[in-house]
């Protein structure tokens, strides 16, 4: 684990940065990021290659070196600096990165861990850092904290219990307002398309609101709205073999802006910011949502199921108009893993973006970029709505049958629901757990966003 000091203590090894073209020591090994131990001196260097050329993207290979060392180092994180790279990113790319991967994150082997190295940095400028730092912590704990709901198995992490879970841990904060609504409350809300997906369920379904009024004299409110599926077995639609592997992973994006709110409540950026989880599973039962079937969403658009296996939008669409209608949104942001046809366009590595507003894209691609999440907007053409529009008996067919650009006719499909309110959809899908690892995408950027507001 990661502790930040002032100064070198003299009582471990201490690590320093050595550059191209200095006096390097020939015994050094010259290649990046290869570290050189001098056992005798209680000593080591890492290679950081040429200086000028030392940038923040080099930051992501360095914090997982220095997060993943053998030995109990202190590290001189002002030898680091650069003309290109300032110490308070360092620093905090150095902490986020040793507490993403030390998170205790859901895992019941019974196999003994072995002891953890511990991590210490020292710089003389420490003060001058600890406002960032501390931000970053606060950031990174939430990032953690989707983490663990992302990584809890679907037998614990249920609808009732995500709710339960997440109320737990937000309403420690004075200034975040928790709704938690059960189906009596949905029902009456005429949410047909989130009780739906829950008919094959043997929980109830949930609908956690989260709100933060940061700035009162504002009419500007951005809300987050979440998939909450805890388990897609794809309904009578039902996936096969493999597919349905990893589904515990359907929640994430509730998870995620959740989580996203815990932060921002601890940081009180000047905005107004609000989060909607519509929490579900979605099973086979007797009575279980059929297709063919017809529901009535709660902002009254009929919506005919030709799969049911394409459940993630449904509950979305309803999330989104309580945004609108009862929180009075004026920027709408879906955070869902909604198709696995975003895997096939960006893979793993980026997450697909779409956006009604121009101005909303540049804020989120802005506020990514500031966090070092990676993004790609996907268009948005009235082309991809043609065959969802096509129903003969409701407004709107569920899933495009065409099998061309499923990621953007699920987009279009939202778009129905953003009323006259800028929208965005982000699809995280290929990126929301990677190699079975949940990684809590996506958190930072939202944060971010927040904290960009004036």
């Amino acid at each position: 684990m990661i502790k930040f000091i002032e100064k070198a203590t003299n009582s471990n090894f201490v690590l320093e940065a050595v550059f191209k073209n200095e006096n390097l020591d020939k015994n050094i090994i010259a290649k990046k990021f290869v570290i050189t131990e001098f056992i005798s001196d209680k000593k080591a260097v890492i290679f950081l290659g040429d200086k000028s050329e030392f940038s923040v993207n080099d930051l992501d290979e360095l914090s997982t070196q220095l997060s993943s060392l053998n030995r109990t180092f202190e590290v001189n994180l002002d030898s680091f600096v650069t003309e290109n790279v300032s110490l308070s990113v360092i620093a905090s790319r150095i902490l986020e990165k040793n507490k993403f991967l030390n998170a205790k994150i859901y895992n019941v082997k019974t196999n003994k861990k072995e002891e953890e190295k511990e991590l210490f940095v020292f710089t003389k400028n420490l003060k001058e850092i600890e406002k960032e730092l501390k931000n970053t912590e606060i950031i990174v704990e939430s990032v953690n904290f989707a983490r663990n709901l992302q990584a809890t198995p679907p037998n614990i992490c249920n609808s009732e219990w995500m709710a339960e879970e997440v109320k737990k841990q937000v309403s420690q904060f004075s200034n975040l307002k928790v709704t938690v609504l059960d189906k009596k409350e949905i029902e009456k809300l005429n949410m047909g398309l989130l009780l739906s997906v829950n008919k094959g369920s043997m929980y109830e379904p949930r609908l956690v609101v989260i709100e933060y009024n940061g700035n009162p004299d504002s009419k500007e409110k951005t809300v987050f709205v979440g998939k909450g599926i805890t388990f897609d077995s794809g309904g009578y639609n039902i996936k096969t073999g493999r597919s349905m592997l990893g589904m515990k992973y359907d929640m994430s994006g509730a998870a995620i802006v959740a989580s996203a709110l815990n932060a921002i409540g601890q940081l009180n950026p000047k905005a107004n910011v609000a989060a909607v989880l519509s929490i579900t599973d979605n099973r086979v039962n007797g009575d279980a949502n059929l297709p063919d079937a017809v529901w009535t969403s709660m902002n009254g658009k009929t919506v005919e199921i030709n799969n049911t296996d394409a459940e993630g939008r449904l509950v979305l669409a309803d999330g989104m108009t309580y945004a609108i209608r009862k929180l009075n949104a004026t920027n709408v942001i879906t955070v869902a893993t909604l198709t696995g046809a975003i895997l096939v366009a960006l893979g793993t590595t980026y997450t697909g973006a779409f956006s009604t507003s121009d101005k909303l894209w540049s804020n989120i691609e802005q506020a990514a970029k500031s966090q070092n999440e990676l993004v790609w907007r996907l268009p948005l053409h009235d082309d991809f709505s043609k065959f969802i529009k096509k129903s003969t008996v409701a407004d709107l067919k569920n899933t495009d049958l065409t099998g061309n650009g499923g990621s953007i006719s699920a987009a279009m499909f939202l778009k129905e629901f953003a009323e006259d309110k800028n929208f965005a959809h982000l699809d995280i899908a290929g990126t929301a757990e990677t190699g079975e690892k949940p990684m809590g995408v996506m958190v930072k950027t939202l944060v971010q966003l927040a904290l960009n507001e004036k």
